[in-house]
Parts: structure tokens; C-alpha cells; sequence
């Protein structure tokens, strides 16, 4: 899940976790087609593969809408347990339901509050299952076969293989995240920090923030993030 890179076809993505309507499906496409084609390296975790970027989905639905107007599909929960797990845990922290308030209603906003958030999660996953053989092969078997296609992600046709590499990575993620409790929200508190920051910069550029979502114009801001103040700081 966190190591492949595939061309993502966003009209083949997984199904929602949260209930959608049609017409908020074709919205995140229109939205995050621009954002793939500029291909921001600084963000290339959350948008490397068609399971990042339905989680991105997930948590943009969950700001634009609002989280506690949601519902989640437990059909699609069952067979997504590894976006879950992420989705609750992202969801249920204090400075997510901030930014929360600050998106609702802006579908721009929202997409690049996700984007920024599933990014850093997926980088400090990584850095923690670096060098872990069993969530590495468990990865792969996640990923996508030659010649597959949506049907696959049908529930009742799910292998015991996928159903033990789902379950290996959920449990490693709930380990990491409670064994690593500050450590996990001195990040999302970073994140906080970075998105915050981004408020700013724009407010010093224009009175209207809905110019915010350009990913080329935050592009910068992100690398000087990155090197200064999440490498430096995200253990704090």
C-alpha cells in the first residue's frame, strides 16, 4: 500500500468508505485531476496509487461534508479495513474536527487539507515499517494484478491471502499508532502547523483564502515544511 507507484485511472478508484452521491464522486474527480497532472513531489505518498487516493476521497468527503453528518458503509468497511483503520484514527483527533470546521462547504479547501494529511500519515507509516518484511510482503498483495479491474474489489470474491495481509497491516497500524500515541499527534499537530501556515501565507497574498488550493502555489511552502520544521520537529 505504501510503496508502489501506479498511473491511477481516478474513475477506477476503491469504493467509498463513507456513503456519496454521484454527483460528489464526479466532483473529486474534476478535482483531482489537475492535482495528479502536476504530479507535486512533495505530496507523491498520498498520490501514488489508487488506494491512497480513495482514502484521500474518503477524508475530503469527511471535511467537505462534515464528519458527523456521514455515514459509513460497513460493506465497504469490511473490505477496506486497512482505509479504516486510517480514516478513524485521522478523523477522530482534535485538530482534524478544527480544520473540519474551516472546510466544511469549500470542496478546494477540503481536497488539499486531505491530500496534506494522508501524505504525512503514509510518510510516517513508512518511515515506521521501514526494513519490516512481513507488512512489505503483506503490501504486495494488496496491489493490483495485471489484467485486474474493479470487480475484483467485490467483497464476497476476497482471497484468505488479501483477507491476512488486510489484517497484518491493520494490527501493525493500531501497534504503531497506540505505542506511538504523542508521537502520532505531534504529527497531526505538525500537519495542523503546516496547514495553518498555509492560511497565513495566502492571507498575506489575498483577503479571498479560496485561492489557497492551488497545489503549484503551495508547492514551495511544502519543501520548506519538509525541511525545516517536520524533519526537524516531528518527535517534539
Amino acid at each position: 500500500m505504501l510503496l508502489h507507484k501506479d498511473k491511477v485511472n481516478l474513475k477506477q478508484l476503491e469504493e467509498p468508505l463513507l456513503i456519496i452521491s454521484d454527483e460528489d464522486i464526479l466532483l473529486f474527480q474534476q478535482l483531482m485531476f489537475p492535482v495528479l497532472k502536476f504530479e507535486l513531489v512533495e505530496c507523491k505518498l498520498a498520490l501514488s496509487t489508487r488506494k491512497s487516493i480513495s482514502l484521500i476521497r474518503d477524508i475530503w468527503l469527511a471535511l467537505f461534508k462534515g464528519s458527523d453528518t456521514l455515514i459509513i458503509n460497513s460493506e465497504q468497511a469490511m473490505l477496506y479495513p486497512i482505509r479504516l483503520v486510517l480514516f478513524e484514527f485521522v478523523s477522530k483527533e482534535e485538530y482534524f474536527k478544527h480544520l473540519a470546521e474551516k472546510a466544511r462547504g469549500d470542496k478546494c479547501l477540503s481536497l488539499l487539507y486531505a491530500i496534506i494529511y494522508i501524505q504525512f500519515v503514509l510518510q510516517w507509516l513508512k518511515e515506521k515499517f521501514q526494513g519490516n518484511g512481513q507488512i512489505c510482503e503483506s503490501s504486495k498483495m494488496l496491489l493490483p494484478q495485471a489484467g485486474g479491474n474493479k470487480k475484483e474489489d467485490n467483497y464476497l470474491t476476497i482471497s484468505r491471502e488479501i483477507t491476512v495481509a488486510q489484517a497484518i497491516i491493520v494490527k501493525s497500524i493500531r501497534f504503531e499508532v497506540q505505542n506511538n500515541r504523542q508521537e502520532f499527534s505531534s504529527l497531526l499537530f505538525q500537519t495542523y502547523n503546516l496547514i495553518e501556515y498555509l492560511h497565513e501565507e495566502a492571507s498575506c497574498k489575498s483577503a479571498d483564502t479560496r485561492t489557497l488550493p492551488s497545489m503549484r502555489h503551495v508547492a514551495e511552502d511544502l519543501d520548506t515544511f519538509y525541511k525545516k520544521r517536520y524533519v526537524a520537529n516531528k518527535t517534539n
